[in-house]
């Protein structure tokens, strides 16, 4: 109540003030000059502390303060100054572009002729004025920015004090932040920026200055870095050694008593750049354990803020206390800020360079050795993650270190964990190896001892990023175990986000390739292991050890659901550290005996194959119940009471929507990587998402089609034929009995009453993934169902559900049982005809591959001597498909690549019948100027198509190769591109089509079929000539398809060709002996066949 009276108070005092110099009219006198003075003290007497103005009144005072007031008159300038800052940063008030641009160049005329007294003062007001408002201001960019402006001669000049140096600091900070929707700044003054403040955060060490002074503008400085960083490429490579040199140096400011040092530089490669010793005496005297009780621990109630709001930055220091104790904290609180803000410069710094550059400064921020990591010599992220009092800084250093390692799979790929005894030098591969176990190790480390929700998160966070990036079948076993055994006990916490980050790294768990053993012992149990020892008298009498199956899991008695682990002391740091200690004993226990935990791997083991691959067969022969993690997922996922002995009119309730979520996907990550641990709960399953299509959220309909979409296609390799026995697979009729299910709930309800259309879209695709088998023994009714809805599909009013629907029928019209049926066929092509003509770009390919598919099922249906389809198939219709398929080759390049795969299918398919009709002629004449245009140029992907539609097209007899100057043509582009393409793929689809033709005839006269011959022996010579390293692995197929192509031309050889081509045989005879012995030994089975036609080929010449 009190608040609210003096928050009137303070209005009405604004209120008069503001009506008082809203008529107030300057003039050259004393009296004028005095009563402004006093005017605008009263107006900065004014409380702001609470919003008593609104952005009319301020926006009309400030006009008009700049407008009555003389810049000469430095006193006053000062006062409309402190103004200024009071209703702009305090009352967090937007200007419009007219007073903003009166504003900023009052000040910047007052900072030009000011006195140096009064210069604080209108920085602070510049500050405030500039703040967000980069891109309203381009016109004083120059003048604000430039190296002869306004701010930058104040921070590089030498008589500057520390206030002024700081409030020009801020000036130019609060310039660098990109607000969206405007421009930025140019790259030129953006990179001085970056210079300037790479040049302090390298100087100010060395500066003498009062500490706090110091943190404020170091903090100015890295979040200028920060920004720029964030929004802009300025930073030249050869300066990124410079900017982590000075960002890591500040990462642990404040946490030594040793004088800061910023080295001149970071390398890649390890040298020189150890942290000075700490004092022993002084180190000790300042024990880091205390974790969360840190000073800024009363900022850190909110999520972290690397880029705090601008009244946090002048705000007043009041809450401290003068005294020594006071200062103290003040001093620790601002140090803990400029951690703070290092490691979000840093993290931006991670962002904007590239993976691989970054890669090379891991050893700076990241223990490769426990003896390193140990280290006092070496401090690294972990020394923070472990040791930091703050919370904010050590959730920030999670998410730096995060933001390094994503994206780094590729580079971590040679690791091998192999111990290195008395060697000369350590492989590449051992240091790396020794670096994936030091992560696992710290962060392990820090998950037993982190008890802030928030930074809590994002340390399992990091867990999961970490598990997605390691190749775990080149370590030894028992890495992931440790994790998932740590992780386990977070996943009843009270704080949904954390139970939502344990999901998250068990759905990275779930995503390991290849797969592994060890997955699948830890999720195959009812329950997890709560240990993976394994007790000595099991080994001691020959038997292997295994895990326990222990009991379903239950709801608990406070009426939650329980996460399948026996964990009573979750809380427990003591606990959780001996876990830690006896999975780093059993670890070396297992390794010392030649075993692993768990049996994962035999006695003895080579290097890069430390942890078994998971095999099908393997799992199959070990378990058979359903795993913990499916029961964990479907108790968050469906609703629950609120007891364990609910009543049966109790409110049932359902968990946060994240953990629903997240659910969900590690339901679809387990189908995707570890299908045959699901297989014994495909019921659940097909019960849970029966449930949740009838949800009310769609964001859960959505994830539960995606969740379908992934466990479909699993399904479907399921059945398919495989080494697997078939009563270790799942029958067809049992996956016919889940889609029948699905028909007559869910699916079609989706189908026709969704209005969500991406679900609607997904669960299109879900439906695409029955397989031929399943959809040949549904219902004909079912069918009936599932064809009728495709084809409506197709028309719907929304793009996404267009293209998925035209995907399906794509998918429908090869399943053997469809493909015969004429009828079927003729809707699915007029529909996806009608989808060719879709305004919509993404529409149009997807209904240009399923028009590829459709002639695919012509060719089948033709080569399969299915009379009764061909003679059935309509030639209106067929020539419809053949003008669309010649369009889609002038259309974008997503469509044209499957467009001329359609086309290549229907001149393979053309009959007597139809080319004896002079339009379809004419068809084939534009459709072969098509081929050659898109052979000649486009996309890679669209030329080796178009190569490969040439070769279909060559194996249709009834077309006139030879006479045909369009024929001509297009075997003289082939040519060009096996001799010339950069691109092998290319090359390699015009060798095939090169060596398609069935009759010498096919080749025109002696000259072309020399031509050709030529270009082929050519394409063998410039086959070693690489300009991409890409291509390499191209080169022995594209030799093997041209010396295939060339034997062909020796099958079809006539002996009228033998005197055009004794010349080029003469000279290239070495070069073709030399790949043909190559080739031969490549092809074993069809060496002889092929050495006896060249032979016979060859002693014809020598004759």
């Amino acid at each position: 109540m009190m608040e609210i009276q003096q928050k009137s108070v303070d209005r009405e005092r604004f209120l008069q003030n503001y009506r008082r110099l809203m008529s107030f009219m300057f003039k050259e006198d004393d009296t004028s000059r005095t009563n402004l003075n006093l005017l605008l003290d009263e107006l900065n007497s004014v409380d702001y502390s609470q919003k008593i103005v609104n952005e009319e009144e301020a926006n009309n005072l400030l006009n008009h303060l700049v407008k009555i007031t003389p810049l000469y008159e430095e006193r006053l300038v000062v006062k409309v100054c402190l103004a200024t800052h009071n209703l702009t940063a305090k009352q967090q008030l937007s200007l419009t572009d007219h007073v903003l641009r009166c504003n900023t160049e009052f000040l910047i005329q007052s900072l030009k002729r000011c006195q140096p007294w009064a210069r604080l003062e209108i920085l602070l007001a510049l500050g405030a004025v500039v703040y967000e408002n980069v891109g309203r201001l381009t016109q004083f960019h120059e003048v604000l920015l430039g190296k002869q402006g306004i701010l930058m001669p104040l921070i590089e000049g030498e008589a500057s004090s520390e206030d002024i140096l700081r409030g020009a600091v801020q000036c130019v900070e609060n310039l660098t932040l990109k607000v969206y929707g405007y421009d930025y700044m140019e790259n030129a003054l953006a990179y001085q920026c970056f210079c300037v403040f790479l040049k302090l955060l390298h100087n100010i060490p060395s500066a003498k200055m009062d500490p706090n002074t110091q943190c404020k503008i170091l903090i100015c400085v890295l979040r200028g870095l920060q920004n720029i960083l964030s929004v802009t490429k300025v930073m030249p490579n050869d300066q990124l050694g410079q900017l982590l040199a000075g960002v890591r140096a500040y990462m642990f400011h404040g946490m030594s008593t040793n004088p800061l040092s910023v080295p001149e530089s970071l390398y890649p490669t390890p040298r020189s750049q150890y942290d000075p010793n700490p004092s022993p005496s002084k180190t000790d005297s300042e024990p880091q354990n205390a974790r969360g009780q840190g000073n800024d621990e009363k900022s850190g109630g909110g999520e972290i803020s690397l880029r705090p709001g601008w009244s946090k930055i002048s705000s007043s220091e009041s809450e401290y206390s003068d005294t020594e104790g006071g200062q103290g904290s003040r001093l620790r609180s601002s140090c803990a800020k400029v951690r703070q803000c290092a490691l979000g410069c840093l993290h931006a710094t991670i962002k904007n360079t590239e993976k691989r550059l970054m890669f090379g400064y891991w050893s700076s921020f990241i223990p490769d050795s426990t003896t390193m990591g140990n280290s006092p010599q070496l401090q690294t992220l972990f020394t923070i993650v472990l040791k930091d009092p703050s919370p904010k800084c050590r959730m920030g250093a999670l998410a730096a270190l995060t933001a390094m390692m994503e994206g780094t799979k590729t580079f971590l790929a040679a690791a091998e964990d192999i111990e290195q005894t008395n060697a000369a030098f350590t492989p590449f591969s051992s240091v790396l190896g020794s670096t994936i176990r030091e992560l696992h190790r710290c962060l392990l480390l820090a998950l037993v001892s982190e008890n802030y929700p928030l930074t809590l998160t994002q340390l399992i966070k990091c867990i999961s990023t970490l598990v997605g990036i390691v190749p775990y079948h080149r370590m030894k076993p028992g890495l992931l175990s440790r994790v998932i055994k740590q992780v386990r006990n977070f996943l009843g916490h009270r704080d949904p986000n954390v139970r939502v980050a344990c999901l998250t790294c068990f759905g990275a768990l779930a995503s390991i390739q290849p797969p592994l053993m060890e997955v699948c012992h830890i999720l195959q149990p009812a329950k997890p292991p709560t240990s993976t020892n394994v007790r000595k008298s099991s080994s001691d009498h020959g038997q292997e050890p295994t895990n326990k199956t222990l009991p379903q899991t239950v709801l608990t008695a406070e009426g939650q659901p329980d996460s399948g682990f026996s964990s009573g002391h979750e809380n427990s740091t003591t606990s959780q550290s001996e876990n830690v200690t006896n999975d780093v004993a059993d670890s070396n226990l297992f390794i010392a005996q030649g075993r692993s935990p768990g049996n994962l791997t035999p006695n003895t083991v080579s290097p890069g194959t430390q942890t078994p691959l998971f095999t099908d067969q393997m799992l199959q022969s070990h378990f058979s119940e359903g795993s913990w993690l499916i029961r964990l997922c479907v108790k968050n996922i469906l609703p629950y009471s609120g007891s364990r002995f609910a009543a049966p009119t109790e409110d049932v309730h359902t968990e946060p929507l994240p953990v629903r979520l997240e659910s969900l996907q590690v339901l679809a990550h387990l189908a995707k990587g570890y299908f045959p641990i699901m297989r014994g709960s495909v019921t659940v399953l097909l019960d849970v998402i029966t449930k949740c299509f009838c949800d009310q959220d769609e964001v859960v309909r959505l994830h539960t089609a995606k969740m379908l979409d992934d466990l479909s296609q699993a399904m479907l390799k399921d059945i398919t034929p495989s080494d697997l026995p078939l009563s270790g697979r799942l029958s067809v009729d049992k996956v016919c009995e889940f889609w029948i299910s699905l028909l007559n709930g869910p699916v079609s309800t989706v189908l026709q009453s969704e209005t969500n259309s991406s679900v609607k879209a997904t669960t299109c695709d879900c439906v695409a993934n029955i397989g031929p088998d399943v959809f040949a023994v549904l219902g004909i009714d079912k069918r009936i169902l599932c064809i009728t809805l495709m084809l409506g599909l197709t028309a719907d009013d929304c793009r996404v559900t267009r293209s998925a629907a035209v995907r399906t029928l794509g998918v429908f019209v090869l399943y053997p049982c469809l493909r015969e049926d004429v009828s079927f066929v003729a809707d699915a092509a007029n529909a996806i005809l009608t989808c060719m003509d879709d305004t919509t770009l993404t529409v149009r390919f997807k209904a240009a591959w399923s028009l590829g598919n459709l002639c695919d099922a012509l060719v089948i249906n033709k080569n399969e001597n299915d009379t009764e389809f061909t003679e059935d198939f309509s030639d209106m219709l067929l020539q419809k498909i053949f003008s669309t398929t010649i369009k889609a080759c002038q259309d974008s390049d997503k469509v044209k690549s499957n467009g001329v795969r359609a086309l290549g299918n229907t001149l393979r398919y053309l009959t007597n019948r139809s080319l004896g009709k002079s339009s379809f002629r004419q068809s084939v004449d534009d459709g072969v100027r098509a081929l050659v245009k898109s052979i000649s140029s486009g996309t890679m992907k669209v030329r080796w198509n178009a190569c490969y539609a040439v070769s279909n097209m060559f194996k249709n007899p009834l077309l006139n190769h030879n006479n045909s100057e369009m024929m001509k043509e297009l075997i003289f582009t082939l040519c060009s591109v096996v001799k010339d393409c950069k691109n092998f793929k290319v090359r390699i689809n015009a060798a095939v089509a090169l060596g398609a033709p069935s009759l010498r005839s096919h080749y025109g006269d002696v000259s072309l079929y020399h031509h050709v011959w030529e270009s082929l022996v050519k394409g063998l010579q410039t086959a070693e000539e690489i300009t991409e390293f890409g291509e390499f692995r191209y080169r022995n197929q594209l030799n093997n398809q041209i010396c295939s192509s060339l034997l062909h031309l020796v099958v079809v050889l006539e002996l009228s060709d033998l005197d055009s081509l004794q010349p080029l045989v003469d000279v290239e005879a070495d070069i073709i002996a030399e790949h043909f012995d190559r080739f031969r030994t490549i092809t074993a089975d069809n060496a002889p066949v092929y050495g006896e036609s060249i032979k016979s080929f060859l002693s014809v010449h020598q004759s």
